[in-house]
């Protein structure tokens, strides 16, 4: 009876230890990933690097794509995203329209101030 408890144990045992790691391993692909996607977003040259607290991202916009290279302590990644295209400054119509009736709404209050003071 023992010897079966053991084996179980032992079978248990070995199963945590394996999730662990894969555990740890996504984990660490996990924010390589968001270092990387970080830097694309982030990215105003053509080529550069960005250094974060648990690595560091070379990065690099070609023809094919934005290649970047993660190194880490324990190992490096690389991922490869979609061309970015240049970024153009683009203002929503509805932010713009906004924008400006509020604009007109604080003029016509401090208008209505001026009028007021006027008038006493």
């Amino acid at each position: 009876m023992a010897a079966i408890f053991s084996l179980l144990l032992q079978f248990y045992l070995n199963r945590q230890v394996a999730h662990h790691k894969d555990f740890t391993l996504n984990k660490e692909k996990l924010v390589a990933f968001a270092m990387a996607k970080r830097s694309k977003d982030k990215s105003e040259q053509e080529s550069g690097e960005r250094v974060f607290n648990l690595g560091k991202v070379t990065y690099q916009n070609t023809k094919t794509g934005f290649a970047t290279s993660v190194r880490m302590n324990k190992s490096n990644y690389e991922f490869l995203f979609p061309s970015m295209k240049p970024k153009e400054k683009k203002t929503d119509p509805k932010e713009q329209s906004s924008t400006n009736s509020s604009q007109q709404t604080n003029q016509k209050e401090t208008d209505n101030k001026a009028d007021k003071k006027g008038n006493s």
